[in-house]
């Protein structure tokens, strides 16, 4: 029975361990482009070019949404999300201009990437040294 037992928590364990992990960790939001001109272009080579390291090299999703944070799909306006994200002047009904976006990427967490945090002997000493022990 003992034997049964580990084998089925070896197996689950194992399944979990393989499957891949699915969430989302969000980039901060970024708005370089204004909506003058042919329109709003938050394009993610012009976006990894300003904020170098600020976005993951294969996002998973993009997020966009006006300044004041509505939603750009609740928005009604016609948009392209493959390079990032753009709002065409041209594209748009009744001759209106595109709204002022903000677009921010979804990364495979965690993102930005954890860096380990390294302390002296010296710096950690004083901190132990207060803590009590219960």
């Amino acid at each position: 029975m003992k034997l049964l037992i580990l084998s089925v928590i070896f197996i689950a364990a194992h399944a979990a361990a393989q499957v891949p992990d699915r969430r989302i960790c969000y980039t901060q939001w970024f708005d370089r482009d204004n909506p003058s001109g042919y329109g709003d272009y938050e394009t993610l080579s012009n976006l990894r070019a300003e904020y170098p390291r600020k976005i993951c090299a294969n996002p998973l999703s993009i997020q966009a949404a006006t300044l004041t944070g509505v939603p750009a799909e609740s928005i009604g306006q016609v948009y392209d999300t493959v390079s990032g994200f753009a709002c065409v002047n041209s594209q748009q009904k009744n001759e209106e201009c595109c709204l002022d976006y903000k677009v921010r990427f979804g990364c495979p967490c965690p993102w930005p990437p954890v860096r380990p945090i390294l302390a002296t002997l010296d710096e950690v000493a004083p901190v132990l040294a207060n803590e009590t022990v219960s």
